[in-house]
């Protein structure tokens, strides 16, 4: 009985370990935060370089023409019409929009049903969004989750916010960002 009682304690110790173990990388893990200001040393690979090759179609099937794309100043934001933060900063981004007569801005929608989703987003967006066929875009510039916004100068990639503006802070300082654009 002895014997049974040590190898039971010493299941229950290691099961123990195990459990606390699991709980606290996964926790660790899980405590990772989402990319701030300071994560835009990793955007330094895109910088001062050539926008990658755009596949972005409207609602029609149209395709952007890269001509277009690729002439004087623009704000590709990348967004998806089911995304709560790309919700609240819409309206913002509009009055900037509306200030910056100067820059031209574009909503791409990098993955997901591409007819359901530029049809919701074409709704509550109110402008005509773009959808990156094939995801070629942002896997280029490493885009897996949105909001974010690229800014382009004739083409070339100028700066990327990788946040929502969601907060009178943050939007402050993305019209301090975009200032000097």
């Amino acid at each position: 009985m002895r014997i049974a009682t040590k190898a039971l304690t010493l299941g229950l110790i290691l099961l123990a370990i195990f459990c606390g173990s699991f709980y606290f990388f996964y926790r660790r893990a899980q405590k990772k935060s989402p990319p701030t200001q300071q994560d835009l040393i990793l955007t330094e690979a895109v910088l001062d370089r050539p926008l990658p090759k755009a596949d972005l179609v409207n609602i029609s099937n149209e395709q952007l023409a890269d001509e277009e794309l690729r002439r004087g100043k623009k704000v590709l934001v990348f967004m998806m019409p089911d995304c709560e933060p790309c919700d609240h900063e819409n309206a913002f981004l509009k009055t900037v929009a509306t200030n910056r007569q100067d820059l031209k801005f574009l909503y791409v929608i990098p993955f997901g049903n591409k007819d359901e989703a530029l049809k919701i987003a074409q709704a509550k967006y109110g402008l005509a969004p773009f959808y990156d066929r094939g995801s070629n875009l942002s896997r280029s510039l490493d885009i897996y989750q949105v909001p974010i916004k690229v800014f382009l100068e004739d083409g070339i990639i100028k700066k990327v916010w990788l946040d929502a503006t969601t907060s009178e802070s943050k939007q402050a300082e993305f019209k301090a960002w975009l200032s000097g654009a």
